[in-house]
């Protein structure tokens, strides 16, 4: 499940010097080290990484940047500014083929990317056994995450996140978060608009507090994925929508839109798909849920509800279907399976 679930986009980079394990080309200019290339770095600079463990983080001012690994980068325990492995201060920046792991902070949310800019690309980023994945500290402008994985994050019994966004949009495409824990959530946002699309959020064997959280309202839709609520969640509800106290709506669009979706409900106790406040919209349509949950009438219309994996003929947990296998999945559980409301 989890190779297919992200397609690696990789950019080949083949450097013309010898390099150290961590040799670096700034502007076709080669550097021993990140490090030791800072200053180097300006408006428009491209930063290709060679293969290799970084051990040192960066914080880079410049915007309009790429940073462009080769397969095999690894930050591995990296901090920078106390934040995290990447702390990118300028706008329009893009981070492609960077893996982060064993990442932590003293406030004991150590990112691999922390963000402190206007848009951010993210591709093919592998994070795991880190305290969180990536966090904004602007409420400006775009994040877009694709062919990404995050894995085993969280830390601080719920205050640390796979994503912890605060943006005009996040958009998180062909991407994985898997076995958040420590009462982590997959997606935390305060955006105004979050899309999740052809992505698999699955709790498997973590302890996470919910699979996405909208915590100042905004705009969710999440559309031909896979949503796994685990048996350790340690909420009901898969997704949270305006549920922190004195959160006031400071959005123009407040709608909920979950479509064409397959989603387990595993967790022993209750499960709820969404509890929510004060949206204007809620559309939910085209899904297959899987397992038992509270409510059922309040949203299977329009939908297919299987009491059990057994029902839908589907293996027993933690087993997923691979992204690319959604759509068969799907149509064999409605030809086989046993519905609840067919």
């Amino acid at each position: 499940m989890l190779k297919s679930a992200v397609i690696p986009v990789c950019i080949l980079i083949a450097f013309s010097f010898n390099a150290s394990a961590n040799g670096v080309l700034v502007d076709g200019k080669p550097f021993a080290s990140l490090k030791s290339a800072i200053s180097s770095i300006k408006d428009g600079s491209r930063i290709y990484l060679q293969a290799g463990t970084y051990t040192e983080g960066v914080y880079i001012k410049a915007s309009n940047i790429a940073i462009l690994g080769e397969p095999g980068v690894v930050f591995d325990g990296a901090l920078a500014d106390g934040k995290a492995a990447l702390v990118l201060a300028g706008d329009n920046v893009e981070v492609e083929s960077v893996e982060c792991a064993n990442i932590t902070a003293p406030a004991g949310n150590g990112a691999c990317i922390r963000f402190e800019g206007a848009d951010l690309v993210a591709r093919d980023i592998h994070v795991h056994d880190c305290e969180s994945g990536i966090m904004t500290a602007s409420d400006a402008g775009k994040v877009e995450v694709s062919y990404s994985r995050f894995e085993r994050l969280g830390n601080r019994n719920g205050y640390s996140h796979a994503l912890y966004i605060k943006a005009d949009e996040l958009h998180f495409r062909s991407s994985a978060i898997l076995s958040t824990k420590m009462q982590g959530s997959g997606i935390k946002s305060r955006s105004k608009k979050v899309v999740v699309e052809n992505s698999i959020i699955a709790t498997l064997n973590g302890v996470d507090s919910r699979l996405i959280d909208m915590a100042n309202y905004g705009e969710l839709r999440v559309r031909d994925s896979i949503l796994q609520q685990g048996s350790n969640s340690s909420n009901s509800q898969l997704i949270a929508y305006g549920l922190e106290k004195q959160i006031e709506q400071e959005f123009e669009i407040n709608k909920i839109v979950i479509k064409d979706n397959l989603i387990f409900f595993d967790r022993r106790q209750a499960n709820v798909l969404v509890q929510s406040r004060l949206e204007h919209e809620r559309i939910v349509s085209g899904n297959i849920f899987v397992g038992d949950f509270n409510n059922p009438n309040e949203f299977i219309e329009g939908n297919l509800w299987y009491m059990s994996r057994e029902k839908a003929r589907v293996a027993s947990a933690p087993y997923l279907p691979e992204i690319n296998e959604k759509q068969i999945v799907m149509d064999r559980i409605r030809i086989i399976g046993d519905a609840q409301n067919d």
